[in-house]
């Protein structure tokens, strides 16, 4: 009796040591094999290789722990890859192909001691440890992108976190870019990808609606890339924001969530900025240190009200939980560069003004941008390219009468509602650059002699839109849009893009 009493026992233990493993470190395994599936059609060896390299020390919080350090590492600091690089050959004098196998081994064994390092801060001090990649360009990468979401849904619905909403394990450094108080609205290409169809189909029937062909081609190419609005000190910011951190362009850049004391801070250095960097837009050059988090992981209200399209999952991969930055110094000579869109934006309509009912309706059929391409963190290249903007405003209007397909019509004027650097919502924006604003800089030209004539054509003190189409607002403009072009689409038969 005694020894089958010891058998069920030996089986329960076991079994319930079976399960106790299973519990523990199955998810883990499932995380890397299902990450891994959307590269490798059949991941067995690498795995394999992810289960070896996590299994000491053999506990299965630890476990849990090193399998996502190991799937992390793989999306953001990757195993080298040997490739040939072209060199003179003296011989031929000739350019050729070769391996630097030298240059290769040691670039290979750097990796694997930089990730020795990352274990080891895991294994022996149990504290993830920061990963750090040199610019956005690695985190934009559309395979790196697409890996990132992958990750952080599977690690949510495998339940491998104690959130609710699982963010990365370790935090991520940023080594170079920009901090702006900026907020860039999604793009026609960022929305839409490759299929141009649903933008071309529905370009027709807008072009037909809309003032004219030309103010419906302007309004398409602003909106390509995406402008970026100004964060403003309005009810509409109220509570955790985003700021934009980028290198190089705007478009090249990732969504930095702050809030609270660190909101309060962050706004504050940047006016200092400001104050020090002359006419320049305000920026922080600065590496930057957080957490990215799926946009899913946050409800309404921890979101602001002018940036709730961010919550979309299917606009967003991913946001950076901000926890630190570091600026970096420049020597007093040098130039920096990051460019953007300077732009403003207009209500067009004819001697008789734009009802707002009517701009409700579809804003797109009814406002034209003008914009520069410029980099806005030099002083003078970013005061050139306020100028070149109300340069073009005034030469669009003056010009106008010779492009209308009927010149017998009245001529068209235009009403100011919100620029780069300006709201429009009669609040003031949270940091304001030292130099003339966009608004400002076109009032000056239009009180010169020669073009006093365009005065009455172009209106800058008339608030009548601010409601509909500040800053504030345009990230709901830009998401009707969205919505009315796959209507479009819906209504040709053709399925909505994601």
């Amino acid at each position: 009796m005694k020894s089958y009493q010891e058998i069920a026992a030996f089986v329960v233990a076991a079994a319930t040591a079976f399960f106790y493993l299973l519990w523990f470190f199955l998810p883990p395994v499932r995380l890397v094999w299902r990450c891994l599936s959307t590269e490798e059609n059949l991941p067995v060896m690498n795995t394999l290789k992810a289960c070896w390299d996590s299994a000491w020390p053999f506990k299965p919080a630890m476990f849990r722990r090193q399998m996502r350090l190991w799937l992390e590492l793989r999306l953001l600091h990757p195993k080298p890859c040997k490739e040939p690089a072209w060199y003179l050959d003296a011989k031929t004098k000739r350019y050729q192909l070769q391996f630097d196998d030298e240059a290769y081994r040691r670039e290979l064994a750097e990796w694997r001691r930089a990730n020795r390092a990352k274990f080891g801060a895991l294994k022996i001090k149990e504290r993830e440890p920061v990963i750090e990649v040199v610019d956005v360009f690695r985190l934009n990468d559309e395979s790196t992108k697409n890996g990132i979401k992958q990750y952080l849904l599977a690690v949510s619905q495998l339940r491998l976190s104690l959130d609710e909403e699982a963010s990365f394990l370790c935090s991520v450094k940023i080594e170079h870019g920009f901090l702006l108080p900026l907020n860039l609205l999604a793009g026609l290409m960022s929305r839409f990808s490759d299929d141009w169809d649903p933008i071309i189909s529905s370009y027709d029937r807008m072009s037909h609606r809309g003032f004219s062909a030309q103010q419906m081609t302007i309004f398409n190419l602003w909106l390509l890339w995406g402008p970026s609005v100004p964060i403003c000190s309005c009810e509409q910011w109220q509570g955790p924001i985003t700021l934009q951190y980028g290198f190089g362009d705007e478009n090249n850049s990732v969504r930095v969530r702050v809030r609270d004391e660190r909101k309060d801070q962050l706004l504050s250095d940047l006016r200092k900025a400001a104050a020090q960097t002359g006419a320049a837009h305000p920026a922080l050059h600065a590496s930057v240190t957080g957490k990215l988090w799926p946009p899913s992981s946050f409800f309404q209200g921890e979101i602001c009200g002018a940036q709730q399209e961010l919550l979309n999952t299917d606009r967003e991969a991913f946001i950076l939980e901000y926890e630190g930055h570091s600026v970096v110094g420049n020597p007093a000579s040098s130039r920096l560069f990051y460019t953007a869109y300077v732009w403003a934006l207009f209500v067009v309509g004819r001697e008789q003004k734009p009802g707002t009912a009517q701009v409700r309706s579809e804003p797109w059929l009814h406002v034209i941008p003008f914009f520069e391409h410029g980099n806005i963190v030099d002083e003078s290249c970013y005061e050139m390219a306020k100028l070149q903007l109300a340069q073009k405003v005034l030469e669009y209007v003056r010009a106008s009468g010779h492009i209308e397909a009927d010149p017998s019509l009245a001529p068209l004027r235009l009403w100011y509602v919100t620029a780069l650097d300006d709201s429009g919502c009669g609040r003031g924006i949270e940091v304001r650059p030292r130099g003339k604003s966009i608004k400002a800089t076109l009032e000056e030209l239009l009180a010169e002699s020669e073009h006093r004539p365009l005065r009455k054509r172009i209106i800058t003190d008339d608030a009548s839109y601010a409601a509909l189409l500040s800053g504030c607002h345009l990230s709901k403009v830009v998401s009707e849009l969205f919505a009315a072009i796959e209507g479009d689409g819906a209504r040709r038969g053709r399925a909505p893009a994601r």
